[in-house]
């Protein structure tokens, strides 16, 4: 979507970081879609995103024809978000479920005929830009408050943009935007350790209006205000850092009972939401339910059974197991929804360790076809990836493959082996970590090891558990030199700025979001370049430097664009895409008796 690290099984044997979606049905309830939305397979991935701005826009949300109030919806996933603390979410999972049930923010999404719409949140407009690019002010809606009936104070806005620069805890996972756009935000390390320190980034004017002072122009700030980042934090609440994401306080329709990192969430309807101030929210089950770690599979099919609690269960896994593809486009199609995804999974090469040369070697030999089989990773499930931006990205355009980096395949190991020989580099060692806690992660690691062993590398796998592995793999230090970073990226706005910079400026390599642990400062230049143009004027602009960085620096192998999936129980209803975030629109989610 945009903005964050996939969550997914990918084709490398690793946990990659995304989210799925959409579909087509009916008035009264049923089933709509998304961008490029359709049931069963045949989503088509390469159509631009549209994505409109509505300053006026206000609440409440148009109500949903048909919808039930009541019961309990059970949300499922195959992988866990690192943190739901709003300074430090930065993954499409958490993102989605943060911003879409609990936590409201300066700016909004509001999908309208399937495509996303930037709206007010929180504030009253989309913001103001000053004429230098320099300035965004935004003013406040009174009378907001908390889950726990207290008000909202300007004063709370200001708190958790400085808390967003907490990196040695809170906002360890968090978007690194406003390290480079707002004033003094190269040097600022957050409350905590500066409790005194004066930030110059965000100010106040009187009682209702922050002002943000960006280091240069940046069009889409009013898209990043979009993230959690920028919904308010009372001070008083936070009195245990580490633990406010056990009770945070929630401005949006649902408040949180109880959070067990990496296991459970559950949410209950905050009585203190005024869904008249909410142009985006609605507010239907009594509880949802989240469950993070959840074997896919066993989940997919308890859906498509409708067996107990599947009945009223949305799996949002990135990808149907390949097991379950006959029932989803044959007599279970209507539990299935797919569409077009904002996001592209990558195979690191940490370029630091491994030289240009090797890493086109391994390009040469890798084995896409073996590992997805192996992976479980069916077809309906992706399109090969021959660029780091989506195709759904403005501006996009498609290139033929360089450097070998087909995105499919079985790989040539011979002629890798012969050319790693010329190169004098025959037991060149390649390693990473893998999870080795479920077959299919086993399976997909050794069909790795298998070709890279036949191409003349020495390797060496590292297994770990799912609880370990996003630790480690966010580690830049770690003792491997391939799979860190993110195994993929959803672009946060479909504008290359939210693409390009986070993931090759090299800002985000301490917080482990830096593709193939890549900076180049001729590179940096040019990004900074293009990011002040119109972002419709530099949509060509990004897709030369795509091109570019494949051709000359091909810092990761792109892998695959996953499309958008979800499985649901045939007592959900309303499930609909968000083309702009890669999940579906929670709170517009109903279920029936």
């Amino acid at each position: 979507m945009r903005r964050t690290k996939l969550v997914a099984l990918s084709t490398s044997g690793v946990l990659a970081l995304t989210l799925a979606a959409c579909s087509s049905g009916g008035p009264g309830g049923g089933n709509s879609g998304g961008a490029g939305a359709s049931n069963g397979a045949g989503a088509d991935n390469t159509k631009a995103a549209e994505q409109g701005q509505d300053a006026k826009a206000t609440g409440p949300a148009a109500p949903v024809s048909g919808a039930k109030t009541g019961g309990t919806l059970y949300l499922t996933e195959s992988s866990a978000p690192p943190t739901m603390d709003p300074s430090g979410i930065y993954y499409v999972d958490s993102n989605g479920i943060g911003t879409g049930l609990m936590y409201r923010t300066l700016t909004q999404y509001k999908v309208e005929n399937g495509k996303p719409v930037l709206v007010p949140d929180l504030a009253t407009d989309l913001g103001q830009q000053s004429a230098d690019g320099k300035t965004w002010k935004f003013k406040i809606k009174p009378g907001i408050k908390y889950d726990d009936g207290s008000p909202v104070k300007i004063e709370d806005f200001v708190y958790a943009v400085k808390r967003s620069f907490a990196r040695e805890s809170v906002a360890a996972n968090g978007t690194t935007y406003q390290d480079e756009f707002l004033v003094g935000g190269d040097k600022y390390k957050g409350p905590f350790k500066d409790p005194k320190g004066d930030f110059p980034g965000v100010t106040t004017e009187g009682s209702d209006t922050l002002v943000f002072h960006l280091t240069k122009k940046m069009p889409s700030f009013n898209f990043f205000t979009t993230f959690p980042e920028f919904s308010p934090i009372p001070k008083s609440r936070d009195t245990n850092p580490n633990n406010y994401q056990l009770k945070p306080a929630t401005t949006g329709p649902y408040k949180v009972d109880s959070y067990t990192k990496g296991q459970k969430l559950v949410l209950s309807k905050n009585t203190n939401w005024d869904p008249k101030s909410d142009p985006a929210r609605h507010q239907y089950p009594d509880k949802i339910q989240v469950e993070f770690n959840k074997d896919p599979r066993q989940r997919q099919t308890q859906i498509l059974a409708n067996s107990g609690q599947g009945a009223s269960m949305l799996d949002f896994s990135p990808g149907i197991d390949s097991s379950l593809v006959g029932q989803v486009t044959g007599a279970k199609k209507s539990q299935f929804i797919q569409g077009a995804s904002p996001c592209t999974y990558f195979i690191q090469m940490d370029s630091r360790k491994i030289p240009m040369n090797i890493r086109k070697i391994i390009g040469m030999a890798w084995p896409y076809d073996q590992m997805r089989k192996a992976a479980g990773v069916a077809s309906i499930n992706i399109q090969p990836a021959t660029t780091y931006g989506a195709p759904s990205l403005q501006g996009f355009k498609k290139y033929p493959p360089v450097n070998g980096a087909t995105g499919q395949g079985k790989g040539d190991p011979a002629k890798a082996k012969a050319e790693l020989q010329k190169a004098g580099k025959l037991g060149f060692e390649l390693s990473w970590y893998y999870r080795n806690d479920t077959p299919q992660r086993v399976a997909s690691n050794n069909a790795e090891v298998q070709a890279l062993t036949a191409a003349g590398f020495k390797v060496k796998p590292i297994g770990v558990s799912g609880e370990e592995y996003t630790t480690k793999k966010a580690d830049p230090n770690a003792p491997v030199n391939m799979n860190q970073g993110p195994a993929g990226w959803c672009y946060d706005w479909p504008t290359g700025d939210s693409v390009y910079p986070p993931l090759f400026n090299g800002l985000g390599i301490p917080q482990g979001t830096t593709v193939g642990q890549f900076k180049d400062p001729a590179i940096t230049k040019e990004m900074n370049q293009i990011q002040q143009m119109d972002p419709k004027a530099a949509g060509p602009k990004w897709a030369e430097l795509d091109k570019k960085l494949m051709t000359d620096y091909l810092p990761s192998l792109p892998d695959y664009y996953p499309l958008q999936q979800a499985t649901f129980g045939t007592k959900v209803k309303n499930v609909v895409l968000n083309p702009a975030m890669n999940m579906p629109v929670l709170s517009g989610i109903y279920v029936t008796s």
